[in-house]
């Protein structure tokens, strides 16, 4: 890094995303450290989304906009990386929103943790108009988490972590031939490699919305499998029992995401898939004992009654109050 160069560089993917650009831009541009660069990757939009960058990018010069053909988060997050001039890299998606406080969080935490390569932070599950709908996700991924980044992903988000550029040079970056999830597979490899530190704050708002791939759960969860089977071929210590393990515990995560998106039956789907490969990780933690009781709420409550219960719960574990704006969310450092 030179005496001009950004601290840090924001990697911004978009496809199609002119309804939600320049929201996308003011997030990051509004953020407290201001020493960082935008690099607004467009994969290959048939609408005016460059156009709008462009336009942001000619009143402030820390935006520059690159375009390319579609090829997927995993491809858009590379090039971004290709392109970026800052010692700590940041991703955003063009519908997620960040604190303001965001990056100086972050970069705090990995100046005075030289050991770690990583930093994340908690995210709130916020609605199209970015509204929370109450759920916190995210775990305390400090130190050495290569093995429960194995089970579950930690980081719970591609517009979550702050890292250092060399690191994510040294592991390779995102896997482009994963068609999804391909953020958990370099989490993974990172793990590995270095030391996680996790900011305790609700610094990123992310967006569910129908629409999104996430939403998916049947690509979710062959996703996850490809994820899965990848890490147990660079790790041979990964025997059957491990990996019925983490295949259990990854169909409780899609049986989570179901649940967050009130879609009982598929989250009842998920829960059988994951108990009929072992009962171990619903076993293992009263939290997801918490979440087959939320499913079971969701199931036999009316919907205005299970939402009131979910807002008193989510208000008790996560101190989230659902229907609050995120831009006027205080941080929750909550673990």
């Amino acid at each position: 890094m030179t005496a001009t160069s950004p601290r840090i560089t924001v990697v911004l993917i978009t496809h199609n995303g002119a309804g939600l650009i320049e929201q996308a831009l003011h997030t990051v541009l509004d953020q407290t450290l201001a020493s960082l660069e935008v690099v607004v990757v467009d994969d290959g939009s048939t609408d005016d989304t460059a156009d709008r960058a462009r336009a942001v990018g000619a009143a402030d010069p820390r935006v520059r906009g690159v375009s390319q053909a579609n090829g997927g988060p995993a491809r858009a997050r590379n090039r971004g990386i290709r392109e970026a001039r800052g010692e700590y890299v940041a991703f955003l998606d063009h519908d997620d929103r960040w604190s303001r406080r965001k990056l100086e969080a972050q970069a705090d935490l990995l100046d005075r943790r030289p050991d770690a390569a990583v930093a994340s932070c908690y995210s709130a599950l916020v609605d199209e108009e970015g509204r929370t709908l109450g759920w916190r996700i995210g775990g305390n991924a400090d130190g050495d988490v290569y093995a429960e980044m194995l089970e579950w992903d930690m980081v719970s988000g591609g517009s979550v972590v702050l890292a250092r550029r060399s690191a994510l040079l040294a592991t390779g970056g995102f896997d482009e031939t994963l068609p999804m999830r391909s953020d958990w597979d370099l989490w993974i490899r990172l793990a590995r490699a270095y030391r996680f530190a996790t900011a305790r704050e609700t610094l990123v708002g992310y967006t569910r919305s129908p629409s999104g791939l996430s939403s998916l759960p049947e690509r979710m969860a062959a996703a996850g499998e490809q994820v899965i089977a990848r890490a147990c071929s660079r790790d041979g210590t990964i025997d059957e029992r491990r990996l019925r393990f983490l295949r259990a515990r990854d169909s409780f995560g899609i049986a989570c995401l179901c649940l967050f998106d009130a879609r009982a039956a598929d989250a009842w789907r998920y829960l059988r898939r994951s108990a009929r490969l072992t009962a171990a990780p619903m076993l293992r933690s009263p939290r997801r004992w918490a979440i087959v009781g939320a499913i079971v709420l969701l199931t036999l409550l009316p919907r205005p009654a299970y939402e009131a219960v979910l807002g008193l719960a989510c208000r008790w574990f996560f101190g989230l109050r659902a229907g609050t704006r995120f831009e006027g969310l205080a941080s929750s450092p909550r673990a």
